[in-house]
């Protein structure tokens, strides 16, 4: 039960991150791509901590569901909010499912190596 409210308090944290990410590269003036190393973080930082309580099954699952959720709602945040997005990027971003499954399979591989190396 405690990774389940964990996993939905990390992707409260990416749509947060997305939301404040976008207005700000358009505010400011910056390529919405460049926040792509906060999520890799965020993403490495959850998957320590679901580990830590739940084993590392549920830290790959859980990373797995975060990528996912990023590579979905969290584009469609940034397109909503007009992030600052180039438009030869607009298509390699789009939302596709080899982008989703890609996603999500990076943010677990990200999960699994924060996890070697910091646990």
């Amino acid at each position: 039960m405690e990774s389940i409210i964990i996993i939905l308090i990390a992707l409260a944290i990416i749509a947060i991150y997305d939301a404040i990410g976008s207005i700000l590269s358009r505010k400011l003036n910056f390529e919405y791509v460049w926040l792509t190393f906060g999520s890799f973080v965020i993403y490495g930082l959850i998957a320590l901590y679901l580990e830590k309580y739940d084993g590392l099954i549920i830290s790959i699952i859980g990373s797995f569901l975060i990528g996912m959720f990023d590579s979905t709602i969290g584009l469609l945040i940034a397109k909503k909010l007009n992030a600052n997005i180039l438009e030869k990027d607009k298509e390699a971003i789009s939302i596709t499912p080899k982008l989703v499954i890609s996603m999500g399979s990076l943010a677990s591989i990200i999960g699994i190596l924060s996890i070697l190396l910091f646990s």
